[in-house]
């Protein structure tokens, strides 16, 4: 089946009438992971909060940790050195680029201590010009990961498939690895699609580069619209350019009606 033929079949009964948001979103949901196997509800739960600009040191202290060394692009490219205060400003500006917005959340423990967070943004109007963001990046490591983006972007698009629709955009979902298996992640991403949704938005968004990302994804309901396997995304030796480590074999664009 054709990408368009996927994006049409999932967004199937998509109203396309404007709407207006929601002025009032509570910035505080609480949690517990005893349902979770084998888990017991002391200290075990934890606060979904809106971000806000006030939180972004301690957001991009988070992702140093759990996501800009655990993503599998990151580390087929070695993006990042073996050094803990190694970063990558590029990395960094793209990953806060829409952290003023109220549509980012974050778990968190009773004594403030961060265990996940979701970033998430509006997704801009398609177009086949190279961004902006992808020309003026100067880390020729991560240059390699926003062209794949890119790519795919221009790919999922390529129809446009979204004319007329506000897509919201999953961008980065990291959970502190102590806390992995427990159903963070997918609390985050309820929140966000609740919130998605009180703001009008007809469709969520990810395009998942980690097999886990996926496997949860799938899971919570979205349809897989669009896949490129790594083997098959070549430089101009014929050569892949990223290798991920097993299970990470593709990256595949995910989408869910709101």
């Amino acid at each position: 089946m054709e990408t368009t033929d996927l994006v049409n079949s999932a967004l199937s009964d998509v109203g396309k009438s404007q709407t207006t948001f929601a002025k009032d979103v509570p910035k505080m949901v609480k949690y517990t992971l005893a349902d979770s196997a084998n888990s017991e509800r002391i200290d075990m739960d934890y606060q979904i909060e809106t971000v806000t600009k006030d939180d972004k040191l301690r957001i991009l202290n988070f992702l140093k940790k759990f996501f800009f060394r655990d993503e599998p692009l990151n580390q087929s490219v070695q993006l990042l050195s073996n050094r803990e205060d190694f970063t990558c400003r590029d990395l960094e500006n793209y990953s806060l680029a829409s952290l003023e917005n109220d549509l980012n959340l974050m778990a968190v423990l009773p004594n403030g201590v961060l265990i996940g967070v979701v970033l998430n943004g509006k997704m801009d109007p398609p177009s086949d010009e190279e961004p902006q963001f992808v020309a003026t990046c100067r880390n020729p490591k991560f240059k390699k990961i926003l062209k794949l983006l890119h790519h795919v972007d221009q790919n999922v698009n390529s129809e446009e498939n979204f004319r007329g629709l506000n897509v919201l955009e999953i961008k980065i979902i990291s959970v502190d690895s102590d806390w992995r298996g427990k159903g963070v992640a997918k609390a985050l991403l309820e929140k966000t699609l609740e919130i998605g949704k009180e703001r009008g938005f007809h469709v969520a968004r990810a395009d998942c580069s980690s097999f886990f990302s996926g496997r949860l994804c799938t899971r919570m309901g979205f349809n897989r619209i669009y896949e490129l396997k790594y083997t098959d995304y070549l430089d101009e030796d014929g050569n892949p350019v990223f290798t991920p480590a097993h299970p990470h074999v593709e990256i595949v664009s995910y989408v869910k009606r709101l």
